[in-house]
């Protein structure tokens, strides 16, 4: 007798209300998100393994928060962090404004100079890609492709991009929970947006 067992997702979509939404500037119905990785016996579901995704969004425009409570879309903090963490280890972390540039056309937002400074400070003690993997259970999917965007533009902008330098945006799509075509697919976005107008920071030969 074959006995089949494996793992299978189960997700779901709930009514969580209304609330004001940070991108539609007005208030929305919103819906908890949740996917839920089970252990399954004979495909059936026995019991819950690890939690995939737990977060609200917004019904209209699609985006991700948190929870309910929060104000800011969740991957906010995840494009700031990506694009400091990229910058300062390219011996960049004086370039203020063009982290600010980036935040602004990936996403939309200010990255304010006091801000910078101190994700700057608090870059060296924390483990980014624990964070980002973290995180990634409080964004939708194109709150996730806009981070890859972030990291491989902040890329760009530092260097002509090497075998490591796309690893580890690779890495970082992988700790997001996402496939490598899902990484390219961003990447080439980016690409195929001019890089939306962000200047490298070198002069090219």
């Amino acid at each position: 007798m074959f006995i089949l067992f494996g793992e299978c997702l189960q997700t779901g979509r709930d009514r969580a209300g209304l609330r004001k939404c940070d991108r539609c500037d007005r208030e929305e119905e919103f819906f908890h998100i949740t996917e839920v990785n089970y252990f399954s016996l004979f495909a059936i579901p026995v019991f819950p393994v690890s939690k995939v995704a737990d977060y609200f969004v917004c019904g209209e425009c699609e985006t991700s928060y948190a929870s309910k409570d929060h104000l800011q879309p969740s991957h906010f903090d995840s494009v700031k962090i990506v694009i400091t963490y990229i910058l300062t280890g390219y011996g960049m972390a004086n370039e203020i404004r063009c982290m600010h540039e980036i935040a602004n056309a990936v996403v939309g937002i200010s990255f304010p100079m006091e801000e910078i400074k101190r994700s700057i400070r608090g870059i060296g003690d924390e483990d980014v890609f624990k964070l980002l993997g973290t995180a990634g259970t409080t964004m939708n999917a194109r709150a996730k492709f806009q981070v890859i965007e972030a990291a491989f533009l902040s890329t760009h902008v530092c260097c002509e991009i090497q075998y490591e330098d796309r690893l580890r945006i690779n890495l970082m799509g992988n700790v997001l929970g996402v496939s490598l075509s899902f990484v390219e697919t961003a990447i080439q976005n980016v690409r195929a947006n001019n890089f939306y107008g962000v200047r490298r920071l070198f002069r090219q030969t």
